[in-house]
């Protein structure tokens, strides 16, 4: 059976390249450029992982992952939060993005998420 991923950006080409290296590494995915409602389609889903965008127009990536990591249903979920706006010292940027379990800075590398996801989904 194929592990699910989430993933939730609002910006459309992004989120389409990153289904399509991950459904070639043989991840199912499912993706939604609309973080106010992340939450109802993360439980529907019930994912392996959700990998979000920090900025999102309507609610940011924080919130969601907050909302998610609050509900006993979910909060073992993994959750990468993906971010272009915090550069500078990398210990600021992990208490930035916490209770995510992990995060990447973009641009991000194809191979440091396809290490995050191997790493988390493994845990």
């Amino acid at each position: 059976m194929k592990k699910k991923i989430v993933v939730i950006d609002d910006q459309e080409d992004l989120l389409e390249l990153t289904r399509r290296l991950l459904e070639s590494r043989g991840y199912e995915v499912v993706t939604s450029t609309d973080s106010l409602n992340a939450l109802a389609l993360i439980k529907k889903e019930l994912p392996s992982l959700i990998i979000m965008d920090m900025l999102m127009p309507d609610k940011d990536g924080a919130e969601v992952c907050h909302e998610v990591k609050s509900d006993p249903a979910l909060a073992q979920i993994p959750v990468i939060l993906a971010t272009g706006q915090m550069i500078g010292d990398e210990e600021l940027i992990q208490q930035g993005l916490k209770p995510a379990n992990d995060y990447l800075i973009k641009p991000f590398e194809i191979d440091d998420l396809l290490t995050k996801i191997k790493n988390l989904m493994t845990q």
